[in-house]
């Protein structure tokens, strides 16, 4: 996941200290999702990136999904 930009998530100016491993996100918020679609030479493709938060940290996760275009005969 190198290519994710990590500033798409949610952080919040008034609690987010530079001092911080990782940025401060309110209590009742618990996943995050980004889908993302491309057009790709056989047909689209949706990949979706998750940060689900715990109660110390969160973890990043993403799926790719490939939707091939029925080719004419």
């Amino acid at each position: 996941m190198d290519k994710v930009n990590t500033k798409t998530f949610y952080e919040n100016s008034n609690i987010y200290s530079k001092n911080r491993k990782s940025p401060k996100f309110p209590s009742s918020v618990f996943r995050q999702e980004l889908a993302t679609w491309e057009h790709t030479d056989s047909g689209i493709k949706r990949t979706t990136v998750v940060r689900s938060f715990n109660g110390n940290g969160h973890i990043d996760s993403y799926t790719s999904e490939p939707i091939a275009f029925k080719k004419k005969l």
